[in-house]
Protein backbone atom coordinates (compact mmCIF):
# COMPACT_ATOMS: atom_id res chain seq x y z
CA UNK A 1 0.00 0.00 0.00
CA UNK A 2 1.18 3.57 -0.63
CA UNK A 3 2.09 5.80 2.43
CA UNK A 4 -0.27 8.59 2.59
CA UNK A 5 1.49 12.10 3.40
CA UNK A 6 -0.68 15.09 3.54
CA UNK A 7 0.97 18.46 3.26
CA UNK A 8 -0.37 21.43 4.79
CA UNK A 9 1.48 24.58 3.18
CA UNK A 10 -0.11 27.98 1.72
CA UNK A 11 2.80 28.44 -0.93
CA UNK A 12 2.13 26.65 -4.04
CA UNK A 13 6.09 27.02 -4.97
CA UNK A 14 6.89 25.07 -1.50
CA UNK A 15 3.79 22.63 -2.28
CA UNK A 16 5.18 21.33 -5.57
CA UNK A 17 9.12 21.50 -3.92
CA UNK A 18 8.08 19.51 -1.10
CA UNK A 19 6.19 17.33 -2.97
CA UNK A 20 9.43 16.61 -5.76
CA UNK A 21 11.59 16.26 -3.05
CA UNK A 22 9.54 13.59 -1.37
CA UNK A 23 8.93 11.83 -4.59
CA UNK A 24 12.36 11.50 -5.86
CA UNK A 25 13.34 9.86 -2.37
CA UNK A 26 10.14 7.39 -2.45
CA UNK A 27 8.14 6.74 -5.36
CA UNK A 28 5.50 5.12 -3.32
CA UNK A 29 4.44 8.46 -1.43
CA UNK A 30 1.25 9.65 -2.43
CA UNK A 31 0.58 13.41 -1.51
CA UNK A 32 -2.11 15.21 -0.91
CA UNK A 33 -1.49 19.02 0.13
CA UNK A 34 -3.92 21.82 1.13
CA UNK A 35 -2.81 25.75 1.62
CA UNK A 36 -5.26 26.80 5.11
CA UNK A 37 -5.65 25.56 8.38
CA UNK A 38 -8.89 24.58 8.42
CA UNK A 39 -8.85 22.08 5.05
CA UNK A 40 -5.87 20.45 6.75
CA UNK A 41 -7.52 19.62 9.93
CA UNK A 42 -11.04 18.59 8.10
CA UNK A 43 -8.54 15.80 6.27
CA UNK A 44 -6.60 14.89 8.92
CA UNK A 45 -10.25 13.98 10.51
CA UNK A 46 -12.08 12.12 7.92
CA UNK A 47 -8.84 11.02 6.15
CA UNK A 48 -6.61 8.00 7.18
CA UNK A 49 -3.17 9.45 6.85
CA UNK A 50 0.52 8.13 7.60
CA UNK A 51 2.31 11.20 8.50
CA UNK A 52 1.31 14.71 8.34
CA UNK A 53 4.28 17.46 7.42
CA UNK A 54 2.67 21.35 7.84
CA UNK A 55 4.54 25.23 7.54
CA UNK A 56 4.70 26.37 10.84
CA UNK A 57 3.05 29.56 9.97
CA UNK A 58 -0.08 29.08 7.99
CA UNK A 59 -2.75 32.07 7.36
CA UNK A 60 -4.63 33.19 10.86
CA UNK A 61 -2.77 30.08 12.25
CA UNK A 62 0.37 28.09 13.25
CA UNK A 63 1.63 24.52 13.08
CA UNK A 64 0.71 24.99 16.93
CA UNK A 65 -2.81 25.73 16.46
CA UNK A 66 -3.32 22.47 14.54
CA UNK A 67 -1.68 19.92 16.38
CA UNK A 68 -3.54 21.13 19.75
CA UNK A 69 -6.48 20.31 18.00
CA UNK A 70 -5.85 16.70 16.55
CA UNK A 71 -4.20 15.94 19.88
CA UNK A 72 -7.90 17.26 21.59
CA UNK A 73 -9.59 14.85 19.51
CA UNK A 74 -7.29 12.16 20.58
CA UNK A 75 -5.96 12.16 16.72
CA UNK A 76 -2.71 9.79 16.85
CA UNK A 77 -0.34 10.70 13.78
CA UNK A 78 3.23 11.57 13.07
CA UNK A 79 3.50 15.34 12.79
CA UNK A 80 6.46 16.98 11.31
CA UNK A 81 6.35 20.78 11.22
CA UNK A 82 8.79 22.76 8.48
CA UNK A 83 10.09 26.60 8.39
CA UNK A 84 11.67 28.87 6.56
CA UNK A 85 13.51 30.08 10.04
CA UNK A 86 15.02 27.86 13.08
CA UNK A 87 14.02 29.07 16.24
CA UNK A 88 14.93 26.45 19.45
CA UNK A 89 11.66 28.05 21.44
CA UNK A 90 9.50 27.10 18.53
CA UNK A 91 10.57 23.84 18.39
CA UNK A 92 11.01 23.20 21.84
CA UNK A 93 7.68 23.82 21.92
CA UNK A 94 5.84 21.88 19.01
CA UNK A 95 7.85 19.04 20.35
CA UNK A 96 5.63 19.72 24.30
CA UNK A 97 3.04 19.41 21.81
CA UNK A 98 3.36 16.27 20.07
CA UNK A 99 5.57 17.31 16.81
CA UNK A 100 7.57 14.22 16.13
CA UNK A 101 9.90 16.32 14.41
CA UNK A 102 11.03 20.12 13.47
CA UNK A 103 12.82 21.02 9.72
CA UNK A 104 14.44 23.96 8.63
CA UNK A 105 13.82 25.20 4.61
CA UNK A 106 17.55 25.80 4.35
CA UNK A 107 20.60 23.97 1.77
CA UNK A 108 19.59 21.16 3.74
CA UNK A 109 16.13 20.97 3.23
CA UNK A 110 16.69 18.34 0.13
CA UNK A 111 18.16 15.96 2.27
CA UNK A 112 17.10 16.58 5.71
CA UNK A 113 13.28 16.15 4.90
CA UNK A 114 13.05 12.39 3.67
CA UNK A 115 14.98 11.09 6.20
CA UNK A 116 12.77 12.88 8.97
CA UNK A 117 9.80 11.37 7.08
CA UNK A 118 11.08 7.80 7.03
CA UNK A 119 12.34 8.32 10.54
CA UNK A 120 8.87 9.75 11.60
CA UNK A 121 7.10 6.95 10.02
CA UNK A 122 9.11 4.32 11.45
CA UNK A 123 8.93 6.02 15.05
CA UNK A 124 4.94 6.00 14.80
CA UNK A 125 4.99 2.33 13.52
CA UNK A 126 7.04 1.04 16.49
CA UNK A 127 5.36 2.96 18.64
CA UNK A 128 1.78 1.46 17.83
CA UNK A 129 3.54 -2.18 17.48
CA UNK A 130 4.89 -1.32 21.22
CA UNK A 131 1.04 -0.85 22.47
CA UNK A 132 0.02 -3.40 20.91
CA UNK A 133 2.03 -6.07 22.41
CA UNK A 134 1.38 -4.37 25.91
CA UNK A 135 -2.30 -4.26 24.84
CA UNK A 136 -1.86 -8.02 23.83
CA UNK A 137 -0.09 -8.93 27.02
CA UNK A 138 -2.37 -6.86 29.62
CA UNK A 139 -4.94 -9.07 28.02
CA UNK A 140 -3.36 -12.37 27.89
CA UNK A 141 -2.80 -11.74 31.39
CA UNK A 142 -6.15 -11.37 32.45
CA UNK A 143 -6.91 -14.25 30.46
CA UNK A 144 -4.58 -16.67 31.58
CA UNK A 145 -6.46 -15.22 35.49
CA UNK A 146 -9.54 -15.59 34.18
CA UNK A 147 -8.68 -19.31 33.31
CA UNK A 148 -6.91 -20.08 36.84
CA UNK A 149 -10.05 -18.51 38.71
CA UNK A 150 -12.86 -19.85 36.64
CA UNK A 151 -11.32 -23.72 36.02
CA UNK A 152 -12.89 -26.71 37.44
CA UNK A 153 -10.18 -28.06 37.96
CA UNK A 154 -8.25 -27.18 41.13
CA UNK A 155 -5.02 -25.40 40.55
CA UNK A 156 -2.13 -24.04 43.14
CA UNK A 157 1.34 -23.35 42.61
CA UNK A 158 4.06 -24.00 45.25
CA UNK A 159 7.63 -23.07 46.24
CA UNK A 160 10.54 -24.74 46.65
CA UNK A 161 9.57 -24.61 50.47
CA UNK A 162 6.44 -26.32 49.93
CA UNK A 163 4.71 -22.90 50.24
CA UNK A 164 1.28 -22.59 48.34
CA UNK A 165 1.42 -18.87 46.55
CA UNK A 166 -1.63 -19.20 44.77
CA UNK A 167 -4.80 -21.09 45.07
CA UNK A 168 -7.94 -20.59 42.94
CA UNK A 169 -11.66 -21.05 44.09
CA UNK A 170 -12.28 -24.70 42.25
CA UNK A 171 -8.91 -25.89 44.82
CA UNK A 172 -10.48 -24.48 47.55
CA UNK A 173 -13.67 -26.28 47.18
CA UNK A 174 -12.62 -29.12 46.05
CA UNK A 175 -10.51 -29.42 49.12
CA UNK A 176 -13.86 -28.06 51.32
CA UNK A 177 -11.69 -25.54 52.53
CA UNK A 178 -11.39 -21.69 53.16
CA UNK A 179 -8.32 -19.32 51.27
CA UNK A 180 -6.72 -18.57 54.78
CA UNK A 181 -6.68 -22.17 55.69
CA UNK A 182 -3.95 -22.73 52.85
CA UNK A 183 -1.61 -19.25 53.88
CA UNK A 184 0.68 -21.55 56.13
CA UNK A 185 -0.05 -24.73 54.64
CA UNK A 186 3.25 -26.53 53.51
CA UNK A 187 2.52 -29.73 51.36
CA UNK A 188 5.72 -31.55 52.40
CA UNK A 189 4.41 -31.40 55.67
CA UNK A 190 1.00 -32.53 54.97
CA UNK A 191 0.07 -35.95 56.27
CA UNK A 192 -1.87 -36.75 53.37
CA UNK A 193 0.25 -36.21 51.13
CA UNK A 194 2.58 -38.01 52.83
CA UNK A 195 1.07 -40.97 52.75
CA UNK A 196 0.20 -40.74 49.12
CA UNK A 197 4.37 -40.08 48.50
CA UNK A 198 2.74 -36.52 46.72
CA UNK A 199 5.33 -34.87 48.54
CA UNK A 200 8.28 -36.77 47.16
CA UNK A 201 6.23 -36.44 43.64
CA UNK A 202 6.43 -32.56 44.15
CA UNK A 203 9.57 -32.50 45.00
CA UNK A 204 10.63 -34.30 41.64
CA UNK A 205 8.41 -31.95 39.93
CA UNK A 206 10.79 -29.10 41.50
CA UNK A 207 13.27 -31.00 39.59
CA UNK A 208 12.16 -30.84 36.51
CA UNK A 209 10.27 -34.51 36.80
CA UNK A 210 6.38 -34.00 36.34
CA UNK A 211 3.67 -36.59 37.55
CA UNK A 212 0.29 -37.60 37.37
CA UNK A 213 -1.35 -40.21 39.76
CA UNK A 214 -5.14 -41.08 38.62
CA UNK A 215 -8.04 -41.66 40.06
CA UNK A 216 -6.30 -41.45 44.29
CA UNK A 217 -9.03 -41.85 46.89
CA UNK A 218 -8.29 -39.39 48.96
CA UNK A 219 -9.22 -37.89 52.34
CA UNK A 220 -9.08 -34.28 52.80
CA UNK A 221 -6.97 -32.41 55.94
CA UNK A 222 -9.85 -30.43 55.99
CA UNK A 223 -13.63 -31.31 57.28
CA UNK A 224 -12.33 -35.14 56.03
CA UNK A 225 -14.11 -34.55 52.84
CA UNK A 226 -13.41 -37.99 51.06
CA UNK A 227 -13.12 -37.71 47.26
CA UNK A 228 -11.22 -39.39 44.31
CA UNK A 229 -8.60 -37.47 42.38
CA UNK A 230 -6.38 -36.75 39.85
CA UNK A 231 -3.58 -35.18 40.80
CA UNK A 232 -0.94 -33.61 38.05
CA UNK A 233 2.35 -32.03 38.79
CA UNK A 234 4.18 -29.60 36.31
CA UNK A 235 7.48 -28.21 36.62
CA UNK A 236 7.68 -24.26 35.63
CA UNK A 237 10.24 -21.14 36.54
CA UNK A 238 9.08 -17.97 37.69
CA UNK A 239 11.83 -15.32 37.72
CA UNK A 240 13.92 -18.08 37.58
CA UNK A 241 12.89 -19.79 40.48
CA UNK A 242 11.45 -22.96 40.59
CA UNK A 243 8.22 -24.18 41.51
CA UNK A 244 5.52 -26.47 40.54
CA UNK A 245 2.05 -26.28 39.28
CA UNK A 246 -0.24 -28.67 40.71
CA UNK A 247 -3.74 -29.63 38.67
CA UNK A 248 -6.38 -31.41 41.29
CA UNK A 249 -9.63 -32.89 39.31
CA UNK A 250 -11.89 -34.15 41.64
CA UNK A 251 -13.56 -37.58 39.45
CA UNK A 252 -16.05 -38.58 42.77
CA UNK A 253 -18.91 -37.99 40.28
CA UNK A 254 -17.34 -39.37 37.34
CA UNK A 255 -16.33 -42.98 38.57
CA UNK A 256 -19.43 -42.82 40.14
CA UNK A 257 -21.14 -42.72 36.91
CA UNK A 258 -18.90 -45.17 35.26
CA UNK A 259 -19.84 -47.44 38.06
CA UNK A 260 -23.62 -47.04 37.29
CA UNK A 261 -22.94 -47.20 33.26
CA UNK A 262 -21.09 -50.26 33.76
CA UNK A 263 -23.86 -51.91 35.51
CA UNK A 264 -26.49 -50.19 32.93
CA UNK A 265 -24.36 -52.13 30.22
CA UNK A 266 -24.37 -55.44 31.42
CA UNK A 267 -28.28 -54.89 31.75
CA UNK A 268 -28.44 -53.84 28.23
CA UNK A 269 -26.48 -56.73 26.97
CA UNK A 270 -28.18 -59.25 28.60
CA UNK A 271 -31.35 -57.85 27.32
CA UNK A 272 -29.78 -57.45 23.61
CA UNK A 273 -29.04 -61.21 24.03
CA UNK A 274 -32.84 -61.69 24.09
CA UNK A 275 -33.92 -59.31 21.74
CA UNK A 276 -31.73 -60.93 19.05
CA UNK A 277 -33.39 -63.95 19.39
CA UNK A 278 -36.76 -61.84 18.57
CA UNK A 279 -35.25 -59.78 16.14
CA UNK A 280 -34.91 -62.96 14.44
CA UNK A 281 -38.63 -63.77 14.62
CA UNK A 282 -39.39 -60.40 13.49
CA UNK A 283 -36.99 -60.86 10.23
CA UNK A 284 -38.45 -64.03 9.88
CA UNK A 285 -42.26 -62.80 9.31
CA UNK A 286 -40.33 -60.67 6.53
CA UNK A 287 -38.78 -63.45 4.85
CA UNK A 288 -41.91 -65.60 4.74
CA UNK A 289 -43.44 -62.94 2.60
CA UNK A 290 -41.10 -63.56 -0.30
CA UNK A 291 -40.40 -67.16 0.17
CA UNK A 292 -43.84 -68.74 0.76
CA UNK A 293 -44.91 -69.29 -3.03
CA UNK A 294 -41.72 -71.72 -3.25
CA UNK A 295 -42.65 -73.30 -0.22
CA UNK A 296 -44.97 -75.44 -1.65
CA UNK A 297 -46.08 -79.34 -0.79
CA UNK A 298 -45.45 -80.40 -4.26
CA UNK A 299 -41.70 -79.53 -3.90
CA UNK A 300 -40.68 -82.93 -3.46
CA UNK A 301 -43.50 -84.84 -5.87
CA UNK A 302 -41.93 -82.35 -8.45
CA UNK A 303 -38.81 -82.96 -8.11
CA UNK A 304 -38.99 -87.09 -7.96
CA UNK A 305 -41.96 -86.71 -10.79
CA UNK A 306 -38.60 -84.88 -13.13
CA UNK A 307 -36.29 -87.23 -11.90
CA UNK A 308 -38.35 -90.00 -12.83
CA UNK A 309 -39.37 -88.53 -15.97
CA UNK A 310 -35.70 -87.56 -16.70
CA UNK A 311 -34.25 -91.32 -16.24
CA UNK A 312 -36.99 -92.63 -18.89
CA UNK A 313 -35.90 -90.00 -22.05
CA UNK A 314 -33.46 -90.76 -24.31
CA UNK A 315 -29.90 -88.92 -24.09
CA UNK A 316 -31.01 -86.96 -27.28
CA UNK A 317 -34.39 -85.40 -26.08
CA UNK A 318 -34.51 -81.73 -26.20
CA UNK A 319 -36.83 -82.17 -22.76
CA UNK A 320 -34.02 -83.41 -20.67
CA UNK A 321 -32.71 -79.94 -20.31
CA UNK A 322 -36.00 -78.60 -18.83
CA UNK A 323 -36.55 -81.35 -16.47
CA UNK A 324 -32.41 -80.64 -15.60
CA UNK A 325 -33.78 -77.25 -14.71
CA UNK A 326 -37.15 -78.20 -12.65
CA UNK A 327 -34.52 -80.02 -10.66
CA UNK A 328 -31.98 -77.28 -10.12
CA UNK A 329 -34.55 -74.95 -8.73
CA UNK A 330 -36.00 -77.56 -6.78
CA UNK A 331 -32.59 -77.60 -4.87
CA UNK A 332 -32.20 -74.44 -4.77
CA UNK A 333 -35.49 -74.18 -2.68
CA UNK A 334 -34.59 -76.85 -0.82
CA UNK A 335 -31.12 -74.64 0.13
CA UNK A 336 -33.29 -71.77 0.90
CA UNK A 337 -35.45 -73.62 3.34
CA UNK A 338 -32.54 -75.15 5.57
CA UNK A 339 -30.80 -71.66 5.51
CA UNK A 340 -34.24 -69.82 6.95
CA UNK A 341 -34.24 -72.98 9.33
CA UNK A 342 -30.60 -72.63 10.19
CA UNK A 343 -31.47 -68.57 10.40
CA UNK A 344 -34.18 -69.09 12.91
CA UNK A 345 -32.71 -71.65 14.60
CA UNK A 346 -31.28 -69.99 18.42
CA UNK A 347 -27.37 -70.39 18.78
CA UNK A 348 -24.56 -69.62 20.75
CA UNK A 349 -21.83 -66.98 20.32
CA UNK A 350 -19.57 -69.34 18.10
CA UNK A 351 -16.07 -68.23 16.44
CA UNK A 352 -15.08 -70.22 13.92
CA UNK A 353 -13.14 -69.55 11.20
CA UNK A 354 -14.81 -68.60 7.71
CA UNK A 355 -15.36 -66.96 4.41
CA UNK A 356 -17.10 -63.52 4.87
CA UNK A 357 -18.98 -63.87 1.77
CA UNK A 358 -20.36 -67.23 2.27
CA UNK A 359 -23.27 -65.24 5.05
CA UNK A 360 -23.55 -62.18 2.71
CA UNK A 361 -24.17 -65.00 -0.17
CA UNK A 362 -26.45 -66.99 2.29
CA UNK A 363 -27.71 -63.71 3.12
CA UNK A 364 -28.78 -62.62 -0.56
CA UNK A 365 -30.16 -66.43 -1.25
CA UNK A 366 -32.72 -65.58 1.32
CA UNK A 367 -33.63 -62.11 -0.10
CA UNK A 368 -33.16 -62.76 -3.92
CA UNK A 369 -37.23 -63.06 -4.02
CA UNK A 370 -37.99 -60.13 -2.47
CA UNK A 371 -35.56 -57.76 -3.99
CA UNK A 372 -36.55 -59.36 -7.49
CA UNK A 373 -40.20 -58.22 -6.89
CA UNK A 374 -39.58 -55.15 -5.34
CA UNK A 375 -37.04 -54.17 -8.51
CA UNK A 376 -33.70 -54.18 -6.49
CA UNK A 377 -30.90 -55.03 -8.67
CA UNK A 378 -27.83 -56.14 -6.31
CA UNK A 379 -24.39 -55.76 -7.51
CA UNK A 380 -21.92 -57.85 -6.02
CA UNK A 381 -17.65 -56.94 -5.93
CA UNK A 382 -16.91 -59.70 -3.51
CA UNK A 383 -12.71 -59.96 -3.16
CA UNK A 384 -11.80 -63.63 -3.67
CA UNK A 385 -8.45 -62.44 -2.40
CA UNK A 386 -9.35 -61.40 1.23
CA UNK A 387 -8.33 -63.48 4.40
CA UNK A 388 -10.54 -65.35 6.39
CA UNK A 389 -11.68 -63.95 9.73
CA UNK A 390 -13.08 -65.84 13.06
CA UNK A 391 -16.63 -64.92 13.05
CA UNK A 392 -20.42 -66.56 14.02
CA UNK A 393 -21.60 -66.85 10.65
CA UNK A 394 -25.37 -67.28 12.17
CA UNK A 395 -24.99 -63.42 14.02
CA UNK A 396 -23.02 -61.77 10.95
CA UNK A 397 -26.15 -63.74 8.63
CA UNK A 398 -28.39 -61.28 10.61
CA UNK A 399 -26.24 -58.37 10.36
CA UNK A 400 -26.39 -58.88 6.74
CA UNK A 401 -30.10 -59.38 5.94
CA UNK A 402 -30.84 -56.05 8.56
CA UNK A 403 -28.31 -54.15 6.21
CA UNK A 404 -30.24 -55.56 3.10
CA UNK A 405 -33.33 -55.36 4.18
CA UNK A 406 -32.86 -51.54 5.06
CA UNK A 407 -31.41 -50.65 2.01
CA UNK A 408 -34.26 -52.36 0.30
CA UNK A 409 -37.14 -50.66 2.21
CA UNK A 410 -35.65 -47.18 1.65
CA UNK A 411 -35.11 -47.51 -1.98
CA UNK A 412 -38.96 -49.62 -2.37
CA UNK A 413 -40.29 -46.28 0.02
CA UNK A 414 -39.37 -43.95 -3.37
CA UNK A 415 -41.76 -45.60 -5.21
CA UNK A 416 -39.46 -44.81 -8.33
CA UNK A 417 -40.45 -47.08 -11.20
CA UNK A 418 -37.06 -47.99 -11.97
CA UNK A 419 -36.62 -49.45 -8.71
CA UNK A 420 -33.08 -49.10 -7.01
CA UNK A 421 -29.70 -50.53 -6.78
CA UNK A 422 -27.81 -52.23 -3.95
CA UNK A 423 -24.04 -52.31 -4.20
CA UNK A 424 -22.08 -54.70 -2.08
CA UNK A 425 -18.38 -55.04 -2.18
CA UNK A 426 -15.78 -56.91 0.28
CA UNK A 427 -11.95 -55.97 0.23
CA UNK A 428 -8.84 -55.63 2.51
CA UNK A 429 -7.90 -53.24 3.70
CA UNK A 430 -4.24 -51.62 2.88
CA UNK A 431 -2.61 -53.07 6.45
CA UNK A 432 -4.07 -56.57 5.33
CA UNK A 433 -4.89 -56.53 8.93
CA UNK A 434 -8.60 -56.07 8.69
CA UNK A 435 -11.82 -56.64 5.79
CA UNK A 436 -13.80 -53.92 4.70
CA UNK A 437 -17.14 -55.05 3.69
CA UNK A 438 -19.91 -51.95 1.89
CA UNK A 439 -23.48 -51.55 1.30
CA UNK A 440 -24.33 -48.77 -0.75
CA UNK A 441 -27.96 -48.51 -1.94
CA UNK A 442 -29.84 -46.25 -4.19
CA UNK A 443 -32.53 -45.00 -1.60
CA UNK A 444 -33.61 -41.44 -0.10
CA UNK A 445 -30.81 -41.46 2.45
CA UNK A 446 -30.53 -40.72 6.16
CA UNK A 447 -31.77 -37.03 7.17
CA UNK A 448 -28.84 -35.59 9.37
CA UNK A 449 -30.51 -35.20 11.99
CA UNK A 450 -31.16 -38.28 12.45
CA UNK A 451 -27.99 -39.77 11.40
CA UNK A 452 -26.37 -39.70 14.80
CA UNK A 453 -29.36 -41.85 16.19
CA UNK A 454 -29.50 -44.68 13.92
CA UNK A 455 -27.62 -47.39 16.33
CA UNK A 456 -29.53 -46.26 19.02
CA UNK A 457 -31.85 -48.92 20.68
CA UNK A 458 -35.79 -48.50 19.58
CA UNK A 459 -34.57 -45.45 17.10
CA UNK A 460 -36.65 -45.82 13.54
CA UNK A 461 -38.16 -43.26 11.09
CA UNK A 462 -40.27 -46.14 9.67
CA UNK A 463 -43.59 -46.53 10.40
CA UNK A 464 -45.18 -47.95 13.51
CA UNK A 465 -45.82 -51.38 11.10
CA UNK A 466 -42.26 -50.80 9.92
CA UNK A 467 -39.85 -51.79 12.86
CA UNK A 468 -39.15 -51.59 16.24
CA UNK A 469 -35.48 -49.95 15.62
CA UNK A 470 -33.56 -52.50 16.81
CA UNK A 471 -32.35 -54.15 13.91
CA UNK A 472 -29.26 -51.95 13.76
CA UNK A 473 -28.69 -51.60 16.94
CA UNK A 474 -28.23 -55.02 17.08
CA UNK A 475 -26.05 -55.02 14.29
CA UNK A 476 -23.71 -52.91 15.96
CA UNK A 477 -23.21 -54.90 18.79
CA UNK A 478 -22.76 -57.95 17.04
CA UNK A 479 -20.35 -55.91 15.21
CA UNK A 480 -19.19 -54.88 17.98
CA UNK A 481 -18.70 -58.26 19.99
CA UNK A 482 -16.20 -59.47 16.68
CA UNK A 483 -14.49 -56.37 17.43
CA UNK A 484 -15.17 -54.47 14.69
CA UNK A 485 -16.55 -51.41 13.56
CA UNK A 486 -19.64 -49.70 11.24
CA UNK A 487 -19.45 -46.58 9.57
CA UNK A 488 -22.48 -45.41 8.22
CA UNK A 489 -22.20 -42.01 5.96
CA UNK A 490 -25.88 -41.27 3.93
CA UNK A 491 -27.00 -37.87 2.07
CA UNK A 492 -30.87 -37.38 2.02
CA UNK A 493 -31.40 -38.03 -1.50
CA UNK A 494 -28.80 -39.64 -2.29
CA UNK A 495 -28.46 -43.23 -0.47
CA UNK A 496 -26.73 -44.50 2.10
CA UNK A 497 -23.22 -46.17 2.63
CA UNK A 498 -22.50 -48.47 5.70
CA UNK A 499 -18.46 -49.32 6.38
CA UNK A 500 -18.30 -52.70 8.41
CA UNK A 501 -14.62 -53.33 9.38
CA UNK A 502 -13.35 -56.86 10.52
CA UNK A 503 -10.32 -58.03 12.28
CA UNK A 504 -8.33 -60.77 10.30
CA UNK A 505 -7.61 -63.42 12.88
CA UNK A 506 -9.86 -61.99 15.36
CA UNK A 507 -9.83 -63.96 18.81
Amino acid sequence: MPTKILLIEHNPDHILLTERILQAAHSEYQIDSVRETEGGIKKIIEEDYDLVISDYRLPGASALDILREIREKNIDIPFVVVTAVGNEKIAVDLMKEGAYDYVVKDASYHDILPMVVEQSIGRHSMKKAKEKAQEELVNAYQMTRDILEKSPFGISVVNDQGKVEYINPAMIEICGAKKEDFEELNYFELETYKQLGLDQKIKQALQGEGFFLEAVEYTSYYGHKRTIRNFTGVPVKDMNKRKVLMFVEDITELKVAEQKLAEAYQQLKETQEELIQSSKMVAMGQLAAGISHELNQPLTGVKGFAQAALMDLQEANPLRNDLQKIIEQADRMDIIIKNVRFFARKSEFKMEEMDINKPIEDSLGLLNEQLRVHNVRITRSLSEDILQIKGDRNQLQQVFLNLITNARDAIDALNRPEGGEIIISTSMSLDKKNIEIIFQDTGGGIPQEHLEHVFNPFYTTKSPNGGMGLGLSIAYRIIENHKGTVEVDSEEGYGTKFRITLPVGND
